[in-house]
């Protein structure tokens, strides 16, 4: 199974190094497809720097395209060897946005382009998840918590159990207790009755 994920890391992250090697070395073939979001988004970062961080900020959409190229390349090595899988797909996903937004303001003419980035972007989304068939840190800690609540569900049941036999204990001690009482009762009341006859018997032979 872990032959099969990282062939299918290797696949769909392929394009995006493909992609990202052609927007560096070539960037005028794909500058018109990010030019849009640069345009919009640079000015207003910049807008919101300081002046001395903001010059630095580079404004050129040909940069910006090496940039998004470079991204590309990194997160898809990352995602497609395994090491920084979830980090490598945030990136590959940061990377697909200035695209979907460019094909989006284009209207019904980038129809087909924004289909193709929104889906591209799905898939590194949900490969942002991917924890390499391992259960991720959510499932453990409900894992965990139900362990927990099960373990002291068990530890109350102990408690009550040997509370209840404890309390059979106590009762047939008791019970005992009580039946031996009855006995040494009943004992003394027969030696009583008995010392009342011979007493009685005295007292008829000496009026005799």
């Amino acid at each position: 199974m872990s032959m099969l994920r990282f062939a299918g890391r290797a696949l769909f992250s392929s394009y995006f190094i493909a992609d990202g090697y052609q927007m560096v070395a070539k960037p005028d073939k794909t500058t018109d497809q990010v030019s849009g979001t640069i345009d919009t988004v640079v000015p207003a970062v910049q807008s919101v720097l300081p002046p001395k961080v903001a010059d630095k900020v580079p404004a050129d959409a040909r940069t910006w395209t090496r940039i998004l190229g470079i991204a590309q390349i990194v997160g898809g090595l990352a995602y497609a060897t395994g090491w920084c899988r979830r980090p490598g797909a945030a990136i590959l996903a940061c990377a697909t946005v200035p695209r979907v937004v460019s094909a989006a303001g284009q209207g019904a003419s980038g129809r087909s382009e924004l289909f193709s980035q929104l889906a591209l972007l799905g898939g590194t989304v949900v490969a942002t998840q991917d924890t390499a068939g391992r259960p991720g840190i959510a499932w453990r800690a409900e894992q965990s918590k139900r362990e927990t609540t099960q373990h002291a569900q068990q530890a109350r049941k102990a408690v009550e159990q040997q509370a209840q036999r404890v309390g059979k204990k106590a009762t047939k001690k008791a019970k005992r207790a009580q039946k031996k009482a009855q006995r040494k009762a009943q004992a003394a009341s027969k030696k009583a009755q008995a010392a009342s006859k011979k007493v009685r018997s005295g007292v008829k032979d000496a009026v005799r």
